[in-house]
């Protein structure tokens, strides 16, 4: 088994050979290009897949495709790839297959994102000089992964509703202060002595991303977090949610902001400043009602006594009517044709007079009758959004993807320290 403490040391250095093979490809041999630069558990990456990738990488990134740019990508290139090969390797121990199915879903969401019109998306490659082939290894290797997440990790996490609890109750503490939605770059350091590397990759990466270069397509080819697949997007959070050091720096962003790489107790991180906004209390308005209701016609004009005679006919037909079942049969019967669902509405959509009626309406009590141009009106709420406060599958769905992230670089560390890494360039 290879010495786990200097893997990364060597890939760094086999990757600065591999870079320069991928720097002059246009004149190398296909001896040169197969040359093997690792070998994993048996399974071999070649210069010619490093190269391959390292395309991939820089179009998909907006980085220059320069020898400088690929030189600095390449040890996370091959890291990547050696990464990928220990997934792969893991999902078909476990029987986990890739469909095409699946690919092609992948794919349509790579073309829906990338706003790459249906269908289009090997002639993107192509035009690109980007490997069509590589680029499907790839989606297959991340689906495959995402899938033995899912059948291994995912059910072992259970996210309990007193922690959901928690955190609604920390934003409600928060109400009235500034919010950030942030985006992240996570570079791992599994092993000390690598910090070095990946901390000048990072550096690299904050230059170009500040010089126009797309955060999001960064993140989804170099982070590692569990943002990764959504462009490192993060979503709104609090100051103190964060580490101390990664609070600051976002505080200290302007909206658009990169920070510096920052050591934090998961690697080297980059954080941008996607927003920021206040942590409004609920507005009452927003509250959803479902209603039906039933509309006994009469002229605009009409007298009186028939608005009056109409009125007192709309109370007889809803008088001891419970539950919007039965309240839907009586309207139907007298002319008012009910959908299959309840109609729902913001309390801020509808007429000043009816919100008025139906905000303390109680539940499946019909309304008092209302007189509307077009005839008598009864309402009945039949069911009213208690919880205006934050989603709570929302946030489950939150801390869900924050374990999943830390369980899933735990199981690939895991891998690494198994495997038989022979580094040949």
């Amino acid at each position: 088994m290879t010495n786990i403490p200097d893997i990364w040391r060597r890939v760094a250095r086999a990757a600065c050979l591999a870079a320069s093979a991928v720097a002059i490809a246009t004149s190398a041999t296909a001896q040169d290009v197969q040359r093997i630069a690792a070998v994993v558990n048996e399974e071999v990456i070649s210069i010619f897949d490093v190269q391959q990738r390292t395309q991939i990488v820089i179009s998909s990134s907006g980085l220059p495709n320069t020898a400088e740019t690929q030189r600095r990508v390449a040890p996370q290139v091959l890291r990547s790839l050696i990464d990928e090969a220990l997934q792969t390797q893991e999902a078909e121990r476990l029987n986990i297959r890739v469909n095409q199915n699946e690919i092609d879903d992948a794919i349509g969401r790579i073309e829906q994102t990338n706003r790459i019109p249906a269908g289009r998306f090997e002639d993107f490659l192509r035009r690109r000089g980007v490997s069509v082939e590589a680029a499907i290894d790839q989606i297959r290797a991340n689906i495959a992964w995402q899938k033995l997440l899912s059948r291994t990790v995912v059910p072992t996490i259970e996210i309990g509703e007193e922690e959901i609890d928690t955190v609604i109750a920390r934003i409600d503490a928060t109400r009235g202060v500034e919010e950030y939605r942030v985006g992240e770059i996570l570079l791992p350091v599994d092993n000390p002595a690598d910090a070095g590397d990946i901390r000048d990759l990072a550096r690299r990466l904050v230059q170009q991303i500040r010089t126009g270069a797309d955060f999001a397509g960064v993140a989804r080819q170099f982070s590692k977090s569990a943002t990764a697949a959504t462009g490192g997007d993060v979503g709104w959070i609090q100051p103190g949610e964060l580490e101390p050091a990664l609070n600051q720096a976002i505080t200290a962003l302007d909206v658009g902001g990169v920070s510096d790489p920052i050591d934090t107790a998961d690697g080297i991180q980059i954080v941008t400043l996607i927003d920021r906004r206040t942590n409004d209390g609920p507005d009452e308005s927003e509250r959803a009602v479902e209603l039906r209701q039933m509309l006994l016609l009469i002229d605009s004009q009409a007298p009186a006594t028939e608005v009056e005679a109409t009125l007192a006919r709309a109370r007889t037909l809803t008088e001891g009517v419970s539950g919007c079942t039965d309240f839907a049969a009586i309207a139907e019967e007298n002319g008012t044709p009910q959908p299959s669902e309840p109609a729902r509405f913001q309390l801020k959509d509808l007429a000043p007079q009816l919100r008025e009626i139906v905000q303390d309406q109680p539940i499946g009590q019909p309304s008092e009758p209302i007189r509307q141009p077009a005839g008598v009106q009864v309402v009945m709420v039949c069911e009213r959004q208690q919880n205006l406060g934050p989603d709570r599958d929302q946030i489950r769905q939150t801390l869900l993807r924050e374990r999943v992230g830390m369980l899933s670089r735990r199981y690939l560390r895991d891998l690494r320290r198994a495997a038989f890494v022979d580094l040949r360039v």
